[in-house]
């Protein structure tokens, strides 16, 4: 069987920034993201690939910092992707997503002949660059939501983690230090913006006219789908507060 395996699309974004709504969007118009995933479509070994190496160099998703420091030399960037190269070669199911059993081999069998997939995890904003070596004709769909109401929800979510007794995550209380997170991870997705392959979206563009919005992420995606399938998909965004 010749291998017609397409170059990924990677769904790039701050935290709490719709990225989730857009992944399940874009899955239901026939993006393949995977098949063992969290209640954010996320897969977790994923999370853990790209979280380890952050704290490597001192750096967490919530302080990226270190690691935007150490990427932007030709060595920290050479390092990186090495790093991702070699882990994917050696265990590409388990940490995109894919279980070891039927469903999950049948899944394989489809990215083999072409079929559209992609991932979505937060992180992947910040090892874009790296990933990009690795997939250099990698689809970017970039989602950005108002700074504010992004780094209101990452605050939030902390707190009520903190009062069911986890302990703090860095400085995520802190409302300040979240809209220069979130801003820090909308800079380094718009640096991705040279790709000819970068597309840019407001996640409240969505909400106003999710059918338009989807139908033009989707075939920027290389999407094959029904009018049936946008409507559901469509119906599945929020409308905004």
């Amino acid at each position: 069987m010749k291998d017609r395996q397409r170059a990924p699309v990677l769904i790039v974004g701050a935290h709490r920034s719709g990225t989730t709504a857009t992944a399940r969007a874009l899955e239901l118009l026939g993006l393949q993201l995977g098949q063992h995933l969290d209640s954010h479509r996320e897969p977790r070994p994923l999370q853990k690939l790209h979280e380890e190496y952050l704290r490597h160099l001192g750096g967490a998703w919530h302080n990226p910092s270190p690691f935007l420091e150490a990427i932007r030399t030709p060595e920290g960037k050479r390092d990186c992707t090495e790093y991702l190269r070699k882990n994917m070669r050696r265990d590409f199911a388990r940490i995109f997503g894919y279980r070891n059993n039927p469903r999950g081999l049948w899944l394989r069998v489809r990215l083999k002949l072409g079929a559209p997939w992609g991932w979505k995890e937060p992180r992947t904003t910040l090892f874009a660059p790296s990933w990009l070596e690795v997939f250099p004709d990698a689809r970017i769909v970039h989602v950005v939501r108002d700074s504010l109401a992004a780094a209101t929800s990452i605050r939030d979510r902390e707190l009520k983690f903190q009062a069911a007794g986890d302990p703090p995550s860095g400085n995520i209380d802190n409302l300040d230090y979240c809209v220069e997170l979130v801003q820090t991870y909308i800079e380094a997705g718009e640096r991705l913006a040279a790709s000819p392959k970068y597309r840019r979206v407001r996640f409240e563009d969505i909400q106003a006219n999710p059918r338009k919005v989807l139908d033009q992420l989707a075939h920027f995606c290389g999407l094959s789908f029904t009018s049936a399938q946008l409507t559901e998909a469509a119906s599945t965004i929020r409308p905004a507060p």
